[in-house]
């Protein structure tokens, strides 16, 4: 990025519109909030702030007198990092802001084609279209796709007479840029009606690399992804002449030892695939010009997608083809076996290290408490691995039923509809602890740093408030809270296991 580049974005720290919390935005509801309370209770600043770039603040810091600070908060900026107050030879900064708070009026744009068998069942797929200036790379390449991928979809429909057995719903979203609040706000509006009605969402950022794809999803879906990516032919004319003639070649060679990266937000229990294009190296998720104003034509045309827009194609064309098999296929698409295989083999193992190693529980009553919580909670994750085998034989059974009988699809629905509810058993109504707005006992985002990459969010945190106690009582109580969690992710899997079963 050039010297003087700035890189904008939202310092909110909450998602959604911070007047009306939990609730949507609309001229009838009472506002909870107004601005000033929401300066007061930390949610945005109460200060004014801008951005600046690096060239700026090597002329900040180099001039700033003090002490130094600690070695880990010395940056990249080659200066001697310093506390401060004051600069060398008494100098001053003046900070021009034109920035104002003002309520204002979003739109989202929302679009569908109606499904032939169950309209009532929704295949979203979405992209947001407001920009930090020009955009060019984050939303427009993304929205640019998104619009071509309806256009083919209904030129299809046009030439061929498909029409999709599922509803296909293209959302649009407005002041993403402003943390995500119009997404934010349309799945407050239309929360029960999606949890019962939506099948999965997929979602695309922008397309800022042009080596293969990458991915962010959960464990359920990565059977259907891999499949997918198989018929897609692949858009790197360097990887072609390799030999890695599908997208699948090329981004199942990135990933091997990996696991694909995992999503952390959840809306209403709709599991949710966001994937973007890649680089050879998953180490960064972004890219230089980021939300600057080098964000142009110029760039995607010349430096990102230079082949006549050929990532561009590519990526659509697996958007495309993710939304046609969760709109046709017979039997959704879910592999659970692989999400239970993830919980045991993976998530159980961090909360049990993270227990055994990070923190010492005393030999009390909850210390004890807490290890017959992670035994409990064993055991059912390996009967909800159980539980999907036997689900998946029952499944096939359904289907050559279907395939003999295609008028009688009453055995299909019962399998569909226990494929929907799984990922809604993981949906806790109360939220997380100190966080009623994440509400997926999994993969919520987590309050603290440290952990946030990790699953088990509840678990976690409480984990984290146990290392900073100091008194006997603080450590009882932290522990308590340790086993509560445990016992919430035990109650969300014996849900999924009630669900796939017959009876209860």
């Amino acid at each position: 990025m050039p010297n003087d580049g700035v890189q904008r974005g939202s310092i909110m720290k909450i998602v959604g519109d911070p007047l009306t919390p939990l609730y949507p935005a609309k001229p009838t509801i009472y506002k909870t909030r107004d601005i000033e309370k929401a300066k007061k209770d930390d949610i945005i600043p109460s200060i004014p702030a801008l951005p600046i770039s690096y060239t700026t603040a090597y002329k900040i810091l180099s001039r700033m007198t003090g002490r130094p600070v600690p070695k880990n908060w010395q940056g990249y900026i080659n200066v001697t990092y310093k506390t401060g107050p004051g600069f060398s030879n008494d100098e001053k900064i003046t900070i021009d802001v034109h920035s104002s708070l003002e309520l204002k009026t979003i739109r989202n744009v929302i679009g569908y084609i109606r499904g032939r068998d169950e309209p009532d069942r929704y295949i979203l797929v979405g992209n947001h279209f407001d920009a930090w200036v020009y955009g060019s790379v984050d939303p427009n390449s993304g929205t640019a796709v998104l619009a071509e991928v309806a256009r083919a979809m209904v030129q299809t429909m046009n030439e061929t007479g498909w029409k999709p057995a599922r509803s296909i719903v293209f959302n649009s979203w407005d002041a993403e840029e402003f943390s995500l609040i119009g997404s934010t706000e349309f799945v407050e509006e239309f929360d029960e009606i999606l949890r019962q009605r939506a099948v999965v969402y997929i979602n695309m950022d922008c397309l800022y690399m042009n080596h293969t794809i990458g991915v962010r999803t959960t464990p359920e879906l990565y059977q259907i992804i891999t499949e997918t990516t198989k018929t897609i032919p692949n858009f790197s004319e360097k990887e072609r002449r390799a030999g890695r003639m599908s997208l699948y070649d090329t981004f199942i060679k990135l990933i091997v030892g990996q696991e694909v990266r995992r999503i952390d937000r959840f809306a209403s229990g709709i599991p949710v695939i966001d994937f973007s294009s890649a680089n050879r190296s998953q180490s960064s998720n972004s890219y230089p010009l980021y939300h600057t104003l080098y964000e142009t034509p110029f760039t995607n045309e010349h430096l990102l997608d230079v082949d006549n827009f050929a990532v561009h194609r590519g990526i659509g064309q697996l958007w495309g083809e993710l939304a046609r098999r969760f709109a046709d296929d017979v039997i959704l698409p879910f592999n659970h076996t692989m999400f239970a295989e993830a919980i045991i083999r993976l998530y159980l193992k961090d909360v049990e290290k993270a227990i055994n190693s990070e923190i010492r529980l005393k030999r009390n009553d909850m210390g004890t408490a807490v290890k017959d919580q992670l035994k409990y909670l064993k055991l059912k994750a390996h009967e909800f691995y159980n539980t999907t085998l036997t689900f998946d034989t029952n499944k096939q059974f359904a289907y050559y039923a279907f395939a003999q009988n295609p008028f009688d699809s009453r055995s299909i629905s019962g399998i569909n509809d226990r494929h929907m509810g799984i990922s809604r058993c993981f949906i806790n109504p109360r939220g997380i602890p100190n966080a009623p707005e994440s509400r997926h006992v999994l993969f919520s985002i987590s309050a603290e740093n440290s952990y946030a990459g990790k699953v088990m969010t509840g678990v976690f945190d409480a984990i984290d408030e146990y290392k900073r106690t100091k008194t006997s009582e603080e450590k009882q109580k932290a522990a308590s809270d340790i086993a509560e969690q445990l016992s919430v992710v035990q109650y969300s899997i014996n849900c999924a296991i009630r669900t796939l079963k017959d009876v209860i």
